[in-house]
């Protein structure tokens, strides 16, 4: 894969570690058709290790290098009417700039086949740090945009977006199988997040042994993870019913 590298931040996080994650579900899959939901700067077709016909959607007036098809468009709009069906979708790193975000995942699921893959990574912001951190500030650390509210401005996001809401958005949408995927990054990243991780832990499993339904004990297996206690990514696919 052409994309496997790492580009480390700040903070010393893998900011590509959750497109490997995306990467490795779609080569486990194959799906012979992609829609890369804004594409950006169109990495997905040099991460698969097999052939596949891939389309990209994002507000570029030119698409990047490796798509089969490229079309300009707000994605907050839904996806246009015209689009193909595919039996893969993937959203990376963009759900969270969305007003709407249910009208979304609905031209989502009318654009995927019976049993289409949904694939999206969003910034975890369940993570036990980051629920410290929300206490203190009042709102989540991966949504810090406080400057204006007047215009929209690139990158300005809206929601916050977790296992719980997209557990909700997604099963109310028209798709089944909610899974979290694993991410290559450390966890935890500080020893103190450890003793916030049992509590979460132990509540998650106290949840886990009430669940009325499998799929809400499901839900609360997941939320027990690694991944979601101490993950700073959160990538999780979905089926399409």
């Amino acid at each position: 894969m052409t994309q496997s590298t790492s580009k480390i931040d700040s903070r010393g996080i893998d900011t590509k570690a959750h497109r490997r994650s995306v990467a490795r579900e779609l080569n486990a899959n194959q799906p012979a058709t992609i829609l890369d939901i804004c594409c950006g700067d169109g990495w997905v077709p040099g991460s698969l290790t097999y052939p596949a016909s891939v389309h990209g959607m994002d507000l570029y007036a030119q698409g990047p290098a490796g798509y089969d098809f490229f079309l300009t468009g707000d994605f907050n709009q839904g996806l246009p009417e015209g689009l193909s069906i595919y039996d893969a979708a993937i959203c990376c790193e963009a759900m969270g700039y969305l007003q709407n975000p249910g009208m979304f995942l609905q031209s989502v699921r009318k654009h995927l086949k019976p049993g289409g893959k949904f694939i999206l990574s969003v910034p975890n912001p369940n993570y036990a740090g980051a629920r410290v951190n929300h206490l203190i500030q009042g709102f989540p650390r991966s949504y810090s945009w406080f400057s204006q509210n007047e215009t929209p401005e690139p990158h300005m996001p809206w929601l916050t977006l977790g296992l719980f809401q997209l557990w909700l958005l997604l099963g109310l949408n028209g798709f089944k199988d909610i899974t979290v995927l694993e991410v290559d990054e450390r966890k935890p990243r500080r020893h103190w997040e450890k003793s916030i991780g049992w509590i979460i832990k132990g509540y998650a499993k106290k949840r886990f042994k009430k669940a009325n339904s499998e799929s809400v004990a499901r839900l609360w297996e997941q939320a027990m993870s690694d991944q979601i206690v101490y993950g700073r990514q959160l990538v999780v696919s979905a089926t399409a019913v």
